[in-house]
């Protein structure tokens, strides 16, 4: 059972969230003690037979298993139990190896050779919160007893996307725990926590769930109403969701750094606590310690903020993959590819992502092969090209509809995207990743809106077989900590208020004449508090300032302070476009280091934000996380042989090809290397603040 430590609880209930916009300094406590704003903390010691820190006891077998670990109860699952389901999953070995994961990368590969041995790591595993309920962030230390304490090390890891305090072992955590590293995970203040307003039902720190008035203060997140209120919107709005991400009225995005930094905090001060023979004379401090933050997607957002916001050396280097983040005003520094310039560049994906739902559903119609076309509706799709007909330059004028006749607005509509900033070879996954939930709850997230303000008509709920809000079962929330993608507990879906014929999912909504049309009046309400109109209805000018600020609050300068930084992108990415994200912001560090800035950028050809090995992806694209892992490897010699960095490049890659879903195992051809001197048309450059990309490949 884990076992309570001793807590400075009289003034950690004092601290909360640093307020919007600002970062909270290092608490200058002794190294052995922890920071006043640490509210609990419970520890666990796994012998590495029957239980352990990276594959929770079911060794790299059970990881592979392509059935989750169970649970023996399923409405009542134990904190070992959820635990044991978020390292399975985090490790993605059940998907097979054919793409590459579990054979040339992964979390049972290391340096390019399997890992001797069942994986199991026996160790020290810390569990903490700093702030309380809605505020609440998560974190997981892990020592392993392995840990080198003649030359220490931390990696700092930070959830993925929305997920769980987990999701990075199978990764980061691996690769750190085979150098003896300890690792520090943080799930940002996001995570799956979740208030189910029907039931009452809430997630507690440890993942079980129950009555908010059983787990009362030890719940991760609370939509903050009262018995009335709560009692009111359900009965007119039954079975509805709230959950941390969109209705925490936190903004915590604009925490991120901090939330890093606090994660390794934490865990210098717990090595320090438990001092062993072989530490450093001095303890574990930034002198004596090399720390390396490392995330992907929103985690790598979060290791850049880390290390803007790191300026006292906590940090070491950073390492990103795909990084999501929104970024302070280009002000001069421009992108070109070849010989094009970019012709949208730097926008925050509230803007970008707003633009593009609008757009995808017409777009997909250029690629009937495409993954997700099945899920299309054409006709619903063919009357969004049609609805799509107007003033805004964003989208399709009339005079180019006019131009292209009745068949061309689906080529218009990829062209579009292309002038918002995607990449034109990303048409092919445009229909998968039509995604209106993502900026409608950002949008939630920025403007720190309620569940009960139910922002641009949209809410979140299970639905039954038509669409209609329905009740979760017990088991589906008991769950969610191991399976919620972040919003709503799985199956939950975003849902259109007002469809005529009353609330139905998003993805079922119907327009004023009663046929399908995906929700036009939603998505056109989150575009408008993206890009906020003057003349707008007050109500919309005061939801979008509060948008603003709260975006505003979440953007990156390209201050690194000097660290050493490797970020690598797929070129296609249609989720994290690159040039809204690791393209401009290279350009943003020269300027903000004059010019010797010190991060390196590697841009990788066929490959796009997830390592997905469905039909149609499996022959089109490479694995990005094989480079991620590369990218790890290249910092780590960086930090203890002083080998420079690679020059910033593109790297080209083959495709494995074949027929989708019978392409041929991804072999070492296909993904060659990082290149340690790449060849002068694969260099990419900055000068002037422009950001020069080749465009062969």
């Amino acid at each position: 059972m884990p076992r309570r430590l001793p807590l400075l609880l009289a003034c950690a209930l004092a601290v909360t969230a640093a307020p919007i916009g600002t970062a909270a300094p290092a608490v200058a406590a002794p190294p052995h003690q922890l920071a006043p704003y640490i509210t609990e903390l419970t520890s666990a010691r796994y012998d590495g037979r029957t239980d352990d820190l990276l594959t929770g006891g079911l060794g790299f077998a059970g990881l592979r298993a392509t059935t989750p670990p169970g649970f023996a109860d399923p409405d009542h699952p134990t904190p070992a139990e959820l635990r044991r389901r978020a390292l399975w999953t985090s490790a993605g070995l059940s998907a097979g190896d054919g793409g590459g994961l579990g054979r040339l990368y992964g979390a049972n590969v290391d340096r390019g050779r399997p890992v001797p041995g069942d994986g199991k790591v026996a160790g020290t595993e810390y569990r903490a919160v700093a702030g309380r309920g809605a505020r609440s962030v998560s974190f997981v230390v892990q020592v392993p007893e392995a840990f080198d304490r003649a030359r220490p090390c931390v990696v700092a890891a930070p959830a993925s996307g929305l997920g769980g305090v987990y999701n990075m072992v199978g990764t980061a955590g691996a690769w750190a725990l085979h150098r003896r590293c300890a690792v520090a995970y943080t799930d940002k203040g996001m995570g799956p926590a979740f208030d189910d307003l029907h039931s009452g039902t809430v997630m507690a720190y440890d993942g079980t769930t129950g009555p908010r008035t059983d787990v009362g203060g030890r719940a991760a997140f609370d939509a903050g109403l009262n018995a009335a209120e709560r009692a009111r919107f359900d009965a007119e709005r039954p079975y509805r969701v709230a959950y941390k991400m969109a209705h925490s009225g936190t903004d915590p995005q604009a925490t991120w750094g901090r939330d890093v930094l606090r994660s390794v905090e934490l865990t210098l001060a717990l090595l320090n606590r438990d001092h062993r023979p072989g530490a450093p004379a001095t303890g574990y401090t930034p002198a004596t310690t090399t720390v390396l933050a490392t995330g992907v997607s929103n985690g790598g957002g979060a290791v850049i903020a880390a290390g803007e916001d790191d300026r006292h050396g906590l940090v070491d280097a950073v390492v990103a993959s795909e990084p999501q983040m929104n970024l302070a005003p280009l002000n001069g520094v421009e992108v070109r590819e070849g010989d094009r310039r970019v012709p949208a560049a730097g926008l925050p994906l509230l803007q970008y992502n707003s633009v593009a739902s609008l757009l995808q559903p017409c777009a997909a119609l250029t690629e009937p092969a495409a993954p997700g076309y099945g899920n299309l509706d054409p006709a619903a799709a063919r009357r969004r090209c049609a609805a799509l007909v107007g003033d805004d330059p964003r989208l399709i004028t009339r005079r180019d509809a006019v131009r292209v006749g009745q068949d061309g607005p689906p080529r218009l509509a990829q062209e579009a995207l292309v002038r918002i900033g995607f990449q034109p070879q990303s048409s092919y996954l445009q229909a998968a990743h039509y995604d209106p939930g993502t900026p409608a709850s950002y949008a939630m997230s920025f403007a720190r809106a309620s569940v009960t303000d139910s922002l641009c008509g949209y809410g979140w709920a299970r639905t039954d077989s038509s669409g209609r809000p329905a009740p979760y079962s017990r088991a589906e929330l008991a769950a969610a900590f191991a399976t919620s993608p972040g919003r709503a507990p799985a199956p939950g879906v975003l849902i259109d208020e007002n469809s005529p014929g009353g609330p139905v999912a998003d993805a079922k909504s119907l327009g004023p004449d009663g046929t399908h049309e995906y929700n036009l009046r939603g998505e056109r309400c989150v575009l408008r508090l993206a890009f906020p109109r003057a003349n707008a209805p007050s109500e919309e000018r005061a939801w979008a300032r509060r948008v603003a600020e709260g975006l505003d609050a979440t953007r990156r300068t390209g201050d690194l302070h000097g660290k050493p930084t490797l970020v690598v992108h797929g070129r296609d990415d249609a989720r994290v476009p690159v040039n809204h994200s690791s393209r401009p912001y290279l350009g943003l560090n020269s300027r903000t280091e004059q010019g010797q800035g010190t991060m390196r950028y590697v841009e990788v050809t066929h490959a796009h934000h997830a390592d997905s090995t469905a039909p149609g992806y499996d022959n089109r694209y490479v694995p990005l996380g094989f480079y991620y892992q590369q990218a790890l490897d290249l910092m780590w010699q960086r930090l203890r042989e002083g080998t420079p960095l690679p020059p910033s490049q593109v790297v080209r890659t083959t495709p494995r090809g074949g027929e989708p879903g019978h392409a041929p195992a991804l072999t070492a051809a296909n993904v060659p290397p990082v290149a340690a001197t790449p060849a002068t048309g694969d260099r990419i450059r900055v000068s002037g603040g422009t950001v020069r990309i080749p465009d062969r490949g």
